[in-house]
């Protein structure tokens, strides 16, 4: 059974001492396997990770749904936190990195230069086991990553949000990277995104087909 724990958002519960900002991390637990979908704009993840008893150094996937800022900035502060464990000898499992292959270039919005990953694909492969991939993939026998969502109505993701810069070419961003997970349970399907610039529509109507892949890390 799926467990979805979130560990950043812009709300708190009145009655714990948790951290907010704008930014999304959700921890997830299938079977024995943990999985962190996004990581937030800082190291609040981290610091609400740890009030819940949740141990963020035996990943076995780290999943972003998109290379937005407020998604993928809190990259920085998980490699942090790998680098001192190692530092002092403790067990730190090297994750799987899974993304969509733009996830991490260089986009910017009105005069800002960079709202997406401060850290480069090449740099992050030092830290994790790459996965980028545009095809769906599972994760485990239940949760599979979708991949790029095909745009496939009129009314969702049609505008752009600022450029991105794609082999050496300015072009509008449309955040093509954007993804999200689906989980097969006895229940149903439950789908979780990150901000569904692809449109919510879009992807449920990807995930019925991509469920019958057999593509598995």
């Amino acid at each position: 059974m799926l467990e979805l724990r979130v560990l950043v958002d812009n709300n708190t519960l009145i009655d714990r001492y948790f951290h907010g900002e704008p930014g999304v991390s959700y921890y997830l637990q299938d079977g024995g396997t943990g999985i962190l979908f996004d990581t937030g704009y800082s190291d609040v993840f981290i610091r609400n990770a740890e009030k819940m008893g949740i141990h963020l150094l035996d990943l076995e996937f780290v999943v972003l749904s998109h290379g937005h800022l407020d998604h993928t900035w809190g990259l920085y502060h998980l490699i942090k936190r790998y680098t001192e464990a190692r530092m002092e000898k403790v067990d730190c499992d090297n994750p799987t990195l899974v993304a969509h292959p733009s996830a991490f270039l260089t986009r910017a919005v009105d005069g800002i230069p960079e709202i997406g990953s401060l850290i480069l694909e090449d740099k992050l492969s030092g830290h994790f086991n790459m996965r980028l991939s545009r095809e769906p993939m599972w994760l485990t026998d239940n949760l599979i990553f979708l991949g790029e969502i095909e745009r496939t109505n009129d009314f969702e993701a049609m505008m752009s949000i600022g450029r991105i810069l794609r082999d050496g070419t300015e072009e509008d961003d449309y955040v093509i990277d954007d993804s999200a997970l689906v989980y097969t349970s006895s229940e149903g399907l439950v789908i979780v995104t990150g901000c569904s610039h692809a449109g919510i529509c879009n992807i449920i109507t990807l995930q019925s087909s991509s469920l019958s892949l057999t593509t598995r890390v």
